[in-house]
């Protein structure tokens, strides 16, 4: 499943479950840039890169996530279920 973390409130909730996902693929959007991922980085974490930048977090993110664009964004979400806690 895709979890689409970026509020800064139910963020952390859609971590917990991705923790519980075997098969999870977390992607920090808007203010889910500066979530805490530490307990999450057994999976896949895709950052969208305008909200990185803006937020100036890619020192934080580097090597931690994948930057992606919003057009990757849209084929995880075909690929994938999602969970949105944004």
């Amino acid at each position: 499943m895709l979890y689409l973390c970026g509020d800064k409130t139910l963020g952390p909730v859609g971590l917990q479950y991705a923790q519980m996902d075997p098969d999870a693929k977390v992607v920090l959007i808007k203010d889910g840039v500066y979530l805490d991922i530490e307990g999450v980085q057994d999976k896949k974490i895709y950052a969208i890169d305008e909200d990185v930048d803006r937020r100036g977090m890619a020192d934080r993110l580097e090597g931690k996530a994948d930057i992606i664009g919003y057009a990757e964004l849209v084929d995880l979400v075909f690929e994938n279920k999602v969970a949105n806690f944004v």
